[in-house]
């Protein structure tokens, strides 16, 4: 068995790595030096990256990211990236960088480090139902993800504007109300996306098992998921809940995400990467 997928993903982890220390040298340094630099080994990461899943998906003649743990991981990250560098490309900024790389880094080295477990058996491999599902839900994860990072990023702001001390972090971090969009914005998007991933999974279990998931752990899971998110832009549209509450609601609705994505995996039955 070859060892060039995990080459690329270990070359896609080392430039997403770099670009942290990069980010992380501009962040402190006070002519800002090395942005560019990041920007530049950022893409590079998503671009291998892409290469990975696109050899995978010509190799196995299906595109499905999830058929183990290390593909999930790895395309959790490159949505996120994919989020981060197309969708949102003009509000990139060294912070969100800063918060956002070693998020990658993370994904994309533990899916190194569990590359060669054993895949899971797809039923229905053909059927494009399971990948717009797996698509769209992943999208849902990195929009939320992106709303976190941003989350955290209003709290610090916000800490330093109360504190009264105009620091490192009140000069290189967006505006309050570029971050209170941040926040929201990309929780639509990942609120939308993940009703959408939920309806067509639903379709998808009905005509390959003949029956719904309603009980099934990873659903039940979800839908706590997207009505939490539901909740909270509920309650900053109707009754003008705060940016820093909603920052702070964003953070413990993020748990929801990392259950949903990971923590199902412990519960017995769970249709986790279908295994």
């Amino acid at each position: 068995m070859t060892d060039l997928p995990l080459v690329i993903l270990s070359l896609s982890a080392l430039a997403y790595l770099a670009a942290f220390i990069f980010h992380l040298y501009s962040f402190l340094s006070v002519r800002e030096k090395g942005h560019e630099g990041a920007w530049w080994l950022l893409r590079l990461g998503f671009l291998l990256s892409t290469f990975y899943f696109a050899s995978a998906a010509v190799e196995s003649r299906f595109f499905v990211p999830v058929a183990n743990l290390a593909g999930a991981l790895a395309f959790f990250g490159w949505s996120l990236a994919f989020v981060y560098l197309v969708l949102l490309a003009r509000v990139q900024s060294q912070s969100f960088g800063l918060i956002l790389t070693p998020i990658l880094v993370l994904l994309i080295a533990s899916a190194c480090l569990t590359l060669h477990e054993p895949a899971a058996s797809l039923p229905a491999k053909g059927n494009p139902l399971f990948s717009l599902h797996i698509v769209t839900a992943f999208f849902a994860y990195a929009s939320f993800t992106i709303s976190f990072s941003a989350g955290i990023l209003y709290l610090i702001q916000n800490h330093e504007l109360k504190a009264k001390k105009a620091g490192t972090f009140y000069h290189k971090l967006p505006s309050l109300e570029e971050l209170e969009k941040l926040i929201y914005q990309p929780m639509i998007w990942g609120a939308s996306l993940l009703v959408f991933a939920v309806a067509i999974g639903f379709a998808w279990s009905k005509s390959v098992y003949g029956e719904y998931w309603f009980l099934d752990a990873k659903t039940i899971a979800t839908i706590a998921t997207v009505s939490a998110y539901f909740v909270i832009l509920y309650l900053r549209v109707v009754s003008g809940i705060r940016a820093k509450q909603g920052a702070l609601l964003s953070l413990i609705a993020f748990s929801l995400v990392l259950f949903s994505f990971l923590g199902t995996r412990l519960i017995e039955g769970s249709h986790h990467y279908l295994r």
